[in-house]
């Protein structure tokens, strides 16, 4: 009998090409059924039956129909079993056999520059990590038109399908009728070029109205609400300006938003006042139907608890070469991230929504297709101050060497900035080239790197924690995966 062809029409029949497994691959347990992840592919993550985890770990190099009849014992049925789970192998880039190329998407990548605006240095809150030094300092008249003149040459180049921008601040939400305007005249700009224009509102929560949130939900602006943790660690972590509750606050924003039809998105600063209420938060977000992002602080002005907790309280921040998170340290960030993802697989298991897989991010770890840095960086991303100063990231916009906005393609302007010197990323260091997710971390946040040594290659400070998080995060995605795959099989009726 013929074992198999894997696509009908297909002249040659691939079970005869040798298969080899290919390089990287994590693969895990979940449940009784094993999963696998190719950090260095497009379909990077599959649920395994019996047979083609078998399959996965015999491919040495020997044609694949051989492999299978080896695993079946010389009995043709069971060899078809095993090859049948061929074609997933061979498309997810799991084994590799000549000729054969793993899934990559077929259609043009969307061409996207983003932009942080910085609409205003003024907020309500006076979170003790913020790199912003507060004013009354907003985007004035004049830089506004520069930046329209910017986002307009950007348009024109015919560089990108799309301009996305970011508005920031500060609390952006105090200047909400200038973030009107700005993206109402954005909008036409792009338009008379054929360019799309999209935007979101990064916002503390605490000042949202019933009628601005009507307007950013009909306008298709998404919104990212700044939320560190429930109740008094909200509260210590993000204090209001001249008192009261924050986290009550928040809370009525959310309300206010998602009554609107809005679906905000969760971003949360993780430092040392706010790491052991990590759980709560988690638990917290999941009953509102919330996705989010844990982002661990950079070692800007403030956050050197994380690294190191031998600083007591009151002292001053240490602003000194971030060190990799060892010992003690991190221990403890591992045990209370561990607690926090016991929340969200729980959430998951029991179908709690949103999806998981396609709304949480930690720090800057992409796992559903590989990368060679974290960020936009220096590339496909910049930052714009209030008085029109421009920055490959906006932690660096309060730092020297900032260059003024010029009145061509951000693209242009992002990849010939100088401030921190080159945010290409050619190479790893030797021990992140030999470790399997770095197709997946590419060393961290490029801001970090570049405050450690100058440079953006080697290993993130936070580099232990990425290998402990990355196996959660992929096996609660394993079993996301998993109760979708049960949904879809009928009930047997009896």
């Amino acid at each position: 009998m013929t074992l198999l062809s894997l696509q009908p029409g297909q002249d040659s029949d691939r079970s005869a090409l040798p298969v080899r497994r290919a390089p990287d691959l994590y693969l895990g347990l979940c449940g009784s059924q094993y999963f696998v992840h190719n950090p260095n592919g497009y379909e990077a993550l599959a649920l395994l039956s019996r047979h083609g985890r078998a399959m996965l770990e015999a491919a040495d190099g020997r044609p694949a129909r051989e492999v299978a009849w080896t695993l079946a014992d010389a009995d043709a049925d069971e060899a078809h079993k095993y090859l049948s789970e061929l074609p997933i192998l061979l498309r997810n880039g799991f084994v590799r056999a000549p000729g054969v190329r793993p899934w990559q998407p077929t259609d043009r990548a969307e061409r996207v520059f983003n932009t942080w605006l910085h609409l205003t240095n003024a907020c309500n809150l006076a979170c003790p990590y913020c790199y912003i030094h507060k004013d009354a300092g907003h985007l004035g008249a004049e830089t506004k038109e520069r930046v329209l003149r910017a986002i307009e040459a950007t348009a024109r180049s015919g560089d990108v399908d799309r301009v996305h921008v970011r508005f920031a601040g500060g609390e952006p939400m105090l200047r909400f009728t200038a973030l009107q305007r700005f993206h109402h005249e954005a909008t036409e700009a792009c338009s008379r070029h054929g360019v799309r224009f999209s935007a979101a509102v990064l916002t503390n929560g605490t000042v949202m109205s019933e009628a601005a949130a009507a307007w950013l939900r009909d306008a298709g602006v998404s919104v990212s609400v700044s939320i560190d943790g429930v109740g008094a660690t909200q509260d210590v972590m993000r204090p209001v300006v001249g008192g009261g509750s924050s986290a009550a606050r928040v809370e009525a924003g959310l309300d206010v938003l998602q009554t609107a039809g809005i679906v905000p998105y969760g971003l949360v600063t993780v430092g040392d006042s706010n790491l052991e209420g990590l759980p709560d938060l988690a638990r917290w977000l999941s009953a509102r139907g919330i996705g989010f992002r844990l982002s661990l602080v950079r070692d800007l002005e403030w956050g050197r608890g994380l690294l190191d907790d031998r600083h007591g309280a009151g002292q001053a921040p240490c602003v000194a070469e971030p060190e990799m998170l060892a010992g003690e340290a991190l221990w403890r960030v591992q045990r209370v991230l561990g607690q926090t993802y016991d929340v969200l697989e729980t959430a998951v298991i029991q179908g709690t929504k949103p999806s998981f897989r396609r709304t949480h991010r930690f720090c800057d770890l992409e796992l559903w297709r590989p990368i060679k840095k974290a960020c936009g960086a220096g590339e496909s991303y910049l930052a714009i101050s209030d008085k029109g100063e421009v920055s490959p990231c906006q932690a660096a916009l309060h730092q020297p060497g900032t260059q003024a906005l010029r009145p061509e393609s951000l693209p242009n302007q992002a990849q010939s900035q100088s401030q921190l010197g080159s945010f290409s990323r050619k190479s790893g260091n030797s021990e992140c080239n030999r470790c399997r997710h770095r197709s997946s971390c590419a060393g961290g946040c490029p801001l970090l790197l570049h405050r450690r040594s100058g440079a953006i290659e080697g290993r993130s400070p936070y580099c232990e924690v990425f290998r402990a998080v990355i196996p959660r995060i992929l096996r609660i995605a394993a079993q996301e995966l998993q109760r979708e795959e049960a949904s879809r099989v009928p009930a047997v009726v009896c």
